[in-house]
């Protein structure tokens, strides 16, 4: 009987492997980025519990008074209110619009890859560029303001209502949802294209309404689809900084913005509390990614 000799193959690395050697690498990006940004990060929280001061003496140890005096600042309380109130609003709204939309989109046979491209095309657009182009557009010196100017409906710039830089942030939610809408779009249009399909027509054939179809199968089925994109425009709502300080007003300022005038004060003594707000916003953000990462393990699970 002769010896089998097994083909050469290959050689073919466990899963374990091939993951420790795509670490190996991008440690190089990874340790220039974790430097520039962790490094940076730690040395924000120990100047907000005190430490490494340029104005005050930091030998007596850890303190914390910068998170007290950001927790007792009238400013920071306002802002936290007004900053909490737009993410909320910003998430909730441009949830409801988005699934409306792409359910009505998921129906349409006709022009289908047309109007998903309309409705994505703002998306590469970056929110700085947004914000400005609400403010040259919705200002009150802005095209709008100009033209109804222009043709008689305000007798000058200053009769044309306040839609950016207004004290309730309305332009500053403006400027989330047109960036939001889409994005929350294309991620339900996503999971509606999945396997939720099937189920749907199932349900057709069994002679279920459209109306208990989507209530009972299409939003129960893509849900963690939609609350993964809510956490993500939430978090990025809740620490956005270019947005509130193209479209917004100097009291009360979002967190953001309130942070940065605290680094930027020409009184030292504010820097810590500066960190402090920054420090805070970065675990609560923190806390939220965790959660998504969380659902979307759970849902990765499931499938």
């Amino acid at each position: 009987m002769g010896v089998e000799t097994k083909r050469a193959t290959p050689t073919t690395f466990p899963v374990r492997e091939k993951r420790i050697r795509v670490l190996w690498l991008i440690l190089p990006t990874l340790l220039v980025l974790g430097i520039l940004f962790l490094g940076g990060f730690f040395f924000g929280v120990l100047q907000s519990f005190g430490l490494f001061s340029v104005v005050v003496d930091d030998s007596s140890g850890v303190s914390l008074d910068a998170y007290r005096a950001a927790l007792a600042s009238e400013k920071v309380r306002a802002g936290l209110a007004l900053t909490f109130r737009i993410a909320v609003l910003a998430t909730v709204l441009s949830t409801i619009i988005a699934l409306i939309l792409a359910i009505s989109i998921s129906r349409t046979k006709r022009f289908q890859k047309l109007i998903i491209s309309l409705t994505q095309f703002n998306i590469p657009i970056p929110h700085v560029v947004a914000a400005t182009a609400i403010l040259l557009t919705f200002s009150q010196s802005g095209i709008i303001s100009r033209v109804s100017n222009a043709i008689g409906l305000t007798e000058g710039t200053s009769d044309f209502p306040i839609i950016t830089n207004d004290p309730s942030g309305f332009g500053i939610l403006l400027s989330f949802l047109w960036k939001e809408i889409p994005f929350m779009c294309i991620l339900i249009l996503g999971a509606l294209r999945g396997p939720v399909t099937a189920l749907d027509e199932t349900a057709k054939t069994l002679g279920a309404s459209y109306s208990y179809r989507l209530r009972k199968v299409i939003i129960p089925y893509i849900f963690p689809s939609i609350l993964s994109g809510t956490i993500i425009v939430f978090a990025f709502t809740f620490g956005s900084f270019e947005v509130p300080f193209i479209l917004g007003q100097p009291y009360p300022p979002m967190l953001s913005v309130a942070t940065y005038e605290f680094y930027t004060d020409r009184d030292l003594v504010n820097r810590p509390i500066a960190m402090a707000l920054a420090t805070l916003t970065s675990l609560s953000i923190a806390f939220l990614v965790l959660i998504y990462m969380r659902v979307t393990r759970r849902e990765t699970r499931k499938k």
